[in-house]
């Protein structure tokens, strides 16, 4: 079960790359030089410095141990040309010499700034006389003191300098091994002397392997039930997963209404290929398991048994990646735009391509331990790469016939642009025909390792791109729009609450997220299987995100990354509080809504203020550096930001001495309308017309501004009438007063009033002065008042024009004449 274990955390390096983010810890960083001894004349009174160690064993020890372990390790790697495993080993102990290093600088660091304290507080010797012998002493003491603990913080710098240049060295040697048994040139296994050759060897060969078969055949028969248990246990457990899974998979399709949508398809792919995997996976780890636990693993078969696993897991990812992108028998599912012959067709090349990789890796490492001469497994590796080549040249031989009828989505997919000719997709066949000649030119020419090597990414990078292809496609499927449907994130954001465009942002910057952390899953599998170690994966990934030195700064990506999560966090949380302070705290009705718009711009400029200076902080930015920015930006105040300054200025004051809120009705110009947002640099005012008209704030508090509801909703309405020379002063002052006091938005108190203004041979002009309770609504006020104006005096038999103007809350608007009677 612990070789299981190494497997996975192998395969899962990426995971790991930050689980040891001591193991390349950044150099300590040098120490400030130890002030100057003090440098006066010994006197008859001052007693000598004491003849004991100045420095503890405690403190000591360490750094003698690092010593002579980094003197060690300069000694072995002179000695290492060969083993891969050697040089591995010794990388690790030259980790643990970097990590001892850094704890030890780390602890003696403390130490000697208290020293360096001390000797600062007894200031410097004095000039003008002798000093205190008891002063002298002590000076003396920890002046030596100090000295010991810098020349042991400088002893642990220079081991961590001399550890990081043997890991320097270690990976120089390492990348030299692989590539010249890369680039070997073995024999022709094309020469008759090498199947000569061969063929004198396969008799004893024969004989080795069927001695180690029977003997392993033999042990597990003497293990009783137990063996015959492992097996049928492991192949039971990975059928009953697969029945069960293969049942959840088929319930879940059923769900799904006609032809499904290309979103549908992703999702289905995304949830259908560790559902496929979950039994297989189950068999291999819990044969492995079983017999493992029996002792069946014992020499030669160890080594072969893990193998043999690595490459199970391999042939179940990718030929489950194969068949939920081709779906052979379900064109309704399947992602690749081709036809039912032409998917089964790969698919089936697909999985024979992975039995033959299998085969390869099984027997190379089964050889290597029963110590098959090197011309046979040369020859064996060479066939292997001529069966992967011919495999896949027969793949791309047949042509791809695109999907059409009703099973037709139109999808990302269609790209490929498919046609019945032999090479089309040309983007995709012709690199691979280029990859089939490289493999059987280089084995034909000597190269077989080359090869082979080439035979492998076929399978192995393919199944990495295929992983991370459909991660990202189900990410977009999660992300992106659907027709007639919004995605998953968008509706559960609208459900908290959170505006439209605040919802794109924040979707976008969830995918941008999850496609950065498939590349972080991939590139890393990608780069093993290329060659590169794990040791300088993880180094390099370790200083990528926790720290590199660019000059006089330090960069950590992990840090800027982790500042921006902050920040959107934050800036998500002050968004809720913003939304509940609108809709739960200040929206009882009680407060004003120019009260309640300031509360909640107020807290979300507090709440975005904070959330950059903490996540810029945790970044590694120094805040003390912004004085300089501030610097920077005086200077461009005077040269051109002067309007953007006073706009944010002004919209501050807006906000804080409320000469103008929000719903408030102004007057700006010759443009009127009610306020609808106060922002940092303008307003928007929703004109009458429903047209959005943008002023910067500083017009607004140094310009002249009409605020017809700065105080209350309270207006006054006047409206004139003139009749006829004939009709009764008296009795129309009362019937305008009785109109007017008929109407439910006139405010009793003041009463309406109604007054002669003028006469002429012809006319008597009337006034009629009315307070209306909300002067939002004075055109519905108006209105009525002159309905009721007009009924009663035709009922009076009074002839009369009527006509209006809010005096006192617009500028003027004369209706159109009315005639009574």
């Amino acid at each position: 079960m612990a070789r299981l274990l190494r497997f996975w955390i192998l395969v899962l390096v990426s995971i790991g790359c930050g689980s040891a983010a001591f193991a390349q810890a950044p150099p300590p960083s040098p120490a400030p030089a130890a002030p100057a001894a003090s440098t006066t004349s010994p006197t008859a009174a001052t007693p000598a410095v004491p003849a004991a160690p100045i420095l503890p064993p405690e403190v000591t020890s360490p750094v003698e141990r690092l010593a002579k372990s980094i003197e060690t390790a300069e000694k072995s790697i002179s000695q290492l040309k060969e083993l891969e495993s050697e040089l591995q080993r010794l990388r690790g102990n030259v980790e643990t010499i970097i990590y001892d290093s850094t704890s030890t600088a780390e602890a003696l660091r403390p130490q000697l700034a208290e020293v360096r304290s001390q000797i600062e507080r007894l200031g410097p010797p004095p000039k003008d006389g002798p000093e205190s012998p008891t002063v002298a002493a002590e000076r003396a003491r920890l002046n030596a003191l100090a000295s010991a603990l810098d020349g042991a913080v400088k002893t642990t710098e220079l081991a961590w300098v001399r550890a990081k240049q043997l890991i320097d060295r270690i990976t120089v040697m390492r990348y030299q091994i692989f590539s010249r048994n890369l680039f070997e040139r073995r024999p022709s296994p094309l020469l008759p002397s090498v199947w000569d050759d061969v063929a004198g060897r396969m008799p004893s060969i024969v004989n080795r392997i069927r001695y180690y078969g029977d003997s392993w055949l033999q042990q597990g028969l003497r293990k009783g039930t137990s063996f015959y248990a492992a097996i049928a246990g492991s192949i039971a457990g990975g059928l009953i997963a697969s029945i069960l899974m293969h049942a959840f998979l088929v319930r879940r399709r059923a769900r799904v209404e006609g032809i499904p949508s290309f979103f549908d398809r992703i999702i289905s792919a995304s949830i259908a290929a560790p559902v496929y995997m979950l039994g297989p996976v189950v068999a291999a780890c819990g044969l492995y398991a079983g017999l493992d636990s029996l002792g069946m693993f014992y020499s030669p078969w160890e080594r072969t048994a893990e193998v043999a696993l690595q490459c199970a897991l391999i042939y179940v990812a990718g030929s489950t990646l194969a068949h939920v992108a081709l779906t052979p028998g379900q064109p309704q599912w399947r992602l690749l735009p081709v036809d039912d012959k032409t998917a089964a067709h790969i698919y089936r090349f697909a999985r024979a391509i992975l039995a033959v990789y299998i085969l390869d890796a099984v027997l190379v490492e089964f050889g290597r331990a029963i110590y098959v001469p090197l011309v046979v497994t040369v020859l064996q590796t060479f066939l292997t790469n001529l069966m992967t080549a011919a495999l896949l040249a027969v793949m791309l031989l047949k042509p791809w016939v695109p999907l059409t009828g009703p099973m037709r989505v139109v999808n990302h997919l269609d790209r490929l642009k498919l046609d019945p000719g032999r090479l089309s997709p040309a983007w995709i066949k012709l690199p691979l025909w280029m990859i089939v000649a490289a493999i059987v030119a280089t084995s034909a020419a000597g190269y077989v390792a080359l090869g082979r090597f080439i035979a492998q990414q076929i399978v192995l990078t393919g199944t990495i791109l295929a992983f991370a292809g459909l991660s990202y496609l189900a990410v977009r499927a999660t992300t992106r729009q659907r027709p007639g449907d919004g995605n998953r994130i968008s509706m559960g954001l609208q459900s908290l609450g959170i505006d439209r465009d605040k919802q794109g942002q924040l979707v976008k910057l969830a995918e941008l997220a999850a496609v950065l952390a498939i590349v972080m899953m991939a590139l890393p599998m990608l780069m093993l299987q290329w060659g590169f170690a794990s040791a300088d994966i993880r180094d390099w990934a370790k200083s990528l995100f926790f720290g590199f030195e660019v000059g006089q700064f330090r960069i950590s990506m992990a840090r800027i990354l982790i500042g921006i999560v902050m920040f959107i966090a934050l800036l998500f949380a002050t968004r809720m509080i913003q939304h509940w302070l609108r809709e739960r705290v200040l929206s009882n009705g009680r407060l004003d809504a120019g009260v309640a718009n300031s509360v909640e711009i107020a807290a979300g400029y507090v709440g975005v203020g904070l959330a950059a200076l903490i996540s810029v902080s945790y970044a590694g930015f120094d805040v003390t550096n912004l004085a300089i920015v501030a610097g920077a930006l005086s200077v461009g105040i005077g040269f051109g930001l002067q309007s953007i300054v006073n706009n944010f200025v002004s919209g501050l004051i807006l906000l804080v001495e409320r000469p103008i809120k929000v719903g408030d009705w102004i007057v700006v110009g010759d443009q009127q309308g009610n306020v609808r947002r106060i922002s940092v640099r303008s307003t928007e005012i929703e004109t009458f017309d429903r047209a959005s008209l943008i002023v910067p704030n500083s017009e607004l508090i140094s310009g002249r501004v009409l605020n017809w509801t700065h105080r209350n909703v309270l207006g006054r309405l006047v409206i004139k009438v003139t009749t006829d020379i004939r009709a009764n002063p008296r009795k129309v002052i009362a019937l305008l007063e009785t109109a007017a006091r008929q109407q439910e938005h006139v405010q009793h108190t003041p009463p309406p009033v109604a007054a002669l203004d003028q006469f002429a041979p012809d006319r008597i002009e009337f006034t009629l002065g009315v307070t209306i309770t909300d002067v939002t609504g004075s055109a519905h006020v108006r209105s009525d008042l002159h309905i009721s104006i007009l009924e009663l005096l035709r009922a009076n038999g009074i002839y009369a024009t009527v006509t209006s103007e809010q005096t006192e809350v617009a500028p003027a608007a004369a209706a159109a004449p009315v005639a009574a009677g």
